[in-house]
């Protein structure tokens, strides 16, 4: 499997220059992980009507700040990178509204200090971040499968794979498909390769090495 571009080069390209295709790449990223991030500001406490605020400031000040300038692809993990930040940012919007609350004016975030370093809750922020990478993965496959074959292929297919509900025979798959029950495993066998290398090439683009696919997989 070819090593894809990873966000780590993407990233380098972004913070050399200040074009509009970097800030697009910028945007992109943002756009792409806010749902993680999201979800582990809201289990920090943080109120709902605040949840959506909090993360446009964060990717906000990502930008602003040129943090992600600092990222060193020798960090590795790239979920790692973003969830370091996001404990700095937090922390400081901790301490600011703190401060803003002794001087009297403005609201103070329903967040604490001890709320920063809780690490069950930063499972929220590793499910939050796996289910994007599974929802992008699903996305293709779906894509590829209607483009090869046709929409009810892949009705029929989808339940191979991860998260099913129920899983039929491949006597069944194989009466809906039109196919023996050989060529219904065969089907079977080529979805779930392709959903393999998917999701691994998926895990390749947050990492800064191959070797670091499966650990983090």
């Amino acid at each position: 499997m070819d090593f894809p571009d990873t966000h780590w080069t993407i990233l380098a390209v972004a913070t050399m220059n200040g074009g509009e295709r970097e800030r697009q790449a910028l945007d992109d990223l943002c756009r792409e992980y806010w749902k993680p991030v999201a979800a582990w500001i809201k289990a920090r406490g943080a109120p709902a009507e605040r949840v959506d605020d909090l993360t446009q400031d964060f990717f906000l000040q990502m930008m602003q700040m040129s943090f992600f300038k600092k990222a060193d692809r020798e960090q590795g993990r790239f979920r790692k990178f973003v969830l370091g930040s996001l404990r700095y940012f937090l922390a400081d919007d901790v301490k600011h509204h703190a401060a803003q609350k002794r001087g009297g004016h403005l609201e103070r975030t329903e967040l604490t200090e001890a709320s920063i370093t809780t690490e069950a809750e930063d499972a929220e922020f590793d499910l939050a971040w796996a289910e994007l990478l599974f929802e992008r993965v699903f996305d293709s496959i779906k894509e590829h499968t209607i483009a090869t074959r046709n929409a009810e292929t892949w009705e029929q297919l989808r339940q191979f794979l991860p998260g099913a509900d129920s899983v039929p025979t491949y006597t069944e798959l194989g009466a809906v498909l039109g196919l023996s029950e050989g060529g219904a495993k065969a089907e079977v066998s080529r979805l779930r390769k392709r959903f393999r290398e998917a999701l691994r090439a998926e895990v390749g683009r947050t990492v800064s090495a191959p070797h670091e696919i499966d650990e983090e997989l």
